[in-house]
């Protein structure tokens, strides 16, 4: 095919409606031509738009890169531009003007501008050329990552236990294609495959240095890594996402997998009865555990009604109440939003170890607070516990199902803060009782 014989039908299976064709005994108007769009039935033959663009753009220079605002243009795009920009554009073959008429042909209904064929056919190569760098990347990580594993030889055999579940991820991902690294629900959705890539990355290199460093710090993971300088740096703007994938997949905090002074000491607030092996906390005011002291030590309580709460705020206020968490076995802790591995960690911890028998969840009444309460109550899923959500209005609710059902209906009419419901002692304790 020619190069007008391209544009023309690129304009056919893109821009030209079901039924509708162009005339092509268009008119030339200096560099731009005027191509009438047209609708024939059986009996009638009428004109519908007009397009007016370039046919000469395309041969002039590849290497030029549309202006960075069409960079986002989409094939349905319809875009209102002034004057000035669009006849520069226009000019270019980067877009076309589509001008379409009432039933009489001739009065103007709309005008606005479509993405022409040589943006068309460069937005194409630029695709074409990323999917191949995805390829040619992913390919260089599945490489390193067999002879990295063909050598792991660990002399801590606790380590390489510890290590085993996320060594058999990295593994597996050795075989996998393409599509099944962009389509893995092992990843947070949102992510390009590039991102997963160097996540991938950061984790092959994490087992290197773990396999052969008892102890090491962030930085170390990327300069052994890559060597050359910048490597230190190398994963920095993804740090605390690619900690968290670590986690998931090795169910291990990476303190305890070698990594110190990961960035920041990551507090959690509490309030009740704890022990740990280093430390004794009684019932009475707000303490602090560190993420540091939670993967090092073992906690439990005597409490057995643990409270779960997104705010600070509710934490300070049960347990300024006289004598209520000794009295009432309860344990709360903050969990300062969305859940954090730390959070998770100690959770699970503290269950393993305690005879809590029921869990109270407690978040603001907002689509954030719903998904704070749906991460609640899986932190603590696999233990057999009676589970309790609080309503706004006091009530009480025991099931799941039914409180993503209440929640529901509530943000169709109001968001409301914890704090604003805080309620008195005495609905504190019927909330524990009923």
């Amino acid at each position: 095919m020619s190069a007008i014989e391209n544009i023309f039908s690129y304009i056919s299976q893109y821009i030209l409606k079901n039924g509708e064709q162009l005339d092509t005994n268009y008119t030339r108007i200096t560099s731009l031509v005027d191509v009438d769009i047209v609708k024939q039935t059986a009996r009638t033959f009428r004109r519908v738009g007009t397009l007016t663009l370039s046919l000469d753009a395309y041969a002039q220079e590849d290497a030029q890169i549309p202006d960075i605002p069409l960079l986002k243009w989409t094939l349905g795009k319809r875009a209102i531009l002034d004057d000035l920009q669009a006849f520069e554009w226009l000019n270019k073959g980067w877009i076309m003007k589509e001008m379409r008429f009432k039933q009489d042909g001739k009065t103007i209904e709309r005008v606005h501008y479509r993405m022409g064929y040589r943006l068309f056919v460069y937005l194409q190569k630029k695709t074409d050329r990323e999917h191949q760098e995805k390829i040619r990347q992913f390919a260089s990580y599945q490489l390193d990552a067999q002879k990295v594993l063909r050598g792991l030889v660990f002399d801590d055999k606790e380590r390489a236990v510890l290590l085993s579940s996320l060594t058999h991820h990295v593994s597996d991902s050795i075989y996998w294609k393409i599509e099944e690294l962009a389509e893995s629900d092992l990843f947070p959705s949102s992510w390009s495959a590039l991102k997963r890539i160097k996540c991938l990355t950061f984790l092959l290199a994490f087992i290197m240095i773990s396999n052969h460093k008892e102890l090491f710090d962030w930085k170390e993971i990327g300069a052994q890594y890559y060597g050359g300088i910048g490597g230190s740096k190398a994963f920095d703007d993804y740090k605390e996402e690619f900690i968290c994938v670590l986690e998931e997949w090795s169910k291990q905090s990476v303190e305890i997998l070698g990594m110190i002074s990961p960035g920041k000491i990551i507090p959690l607030y509490f309030a009740g009865h704890l022990r740990g092996e280093r430390s004794c906390f009684q019932a009475g005011p707000v303490y602090a555990l560190t993420d540091l002291s939670i993967a090092q030590d073992q906690y439990s309580t005597d409490a057995t009604t643990l409270w779960l709460v997104e705010n600070r705020g509710i934490l300070t206020r049960l347990s300024a109440e006289r004598n209520f968490l000794r009295e009432t076995g309860s344990l709360i802790v903050c969990v300062d939003g969305h859940l954090r591995s730390v959070h998770k960690r100690f959770i699970h911890n503290l269950l393993k170890n305690s005879c809590i028998r029921q869990a109270i969840f407690w978040s603001d009444y907002d689509k954030d607070g719903l998904l704070i309460a749906g991460e609640m109550v899986e932190a603590v899923s696999v233990y057999p516990l009676t589970l309790k959500w609080i309503c706004h209005d006091h009530k009480v609710i025991k099931n799941w199902s039914e409180y993503q059902q209440y929640m529901g209906a509530l943000l169709q009419e109001v968001c409301l803060e914890q704090e604003l419901i805080l309620g008195k002692a005495e609905d504190w304790r019927r909330w524990i009782i009923n």
